[in-house]
């Protein structure tokens, strides 16, 4: 006969899944803050940048991601965008 021994959860994955007794992972003390965390309620640098090239491939001009300026597309040999630069500070996103 087979029989199945419950073993204790893991911490870190019953966090992650929401489980009942749930611990909080650790956040590394001294870390500093990355634009890819998203913490605060802010959008991140992914949902800055992609949402910049979809407006800019729908030959948009749309919000400098750095400087709130201009960001216009710019063409190469083909109907779509390869790049945006903004007026104001120059910045390139391709």
């Amino acid at each position: 006969m087979n029989t199945l021994t419950a073993r204790p959860a893991i911490p870190a994955l019953t966090a992650l899944s929401g489980g009942a007794g749930a611990v909080a992972p650790r956040r590394t003390a001294g870390r500093p803050r990355s634009l890819f965390d998203g913490a605060g309620g802010g959008p991140t640098l992914d949902h800055l940048v992609s949402g910049a090239w979809e407006e800019l491939t729908a030959h948009a001009v749309v919000e400098c991601p750095l400087c709130d300026g201009e960001l216009v597309p710019e063409y190469g040999s083909h109907a779509l965008p390869v790049a945006g630069r903004c007026r104001s500070c120059g910045t390139t996103l391709s």
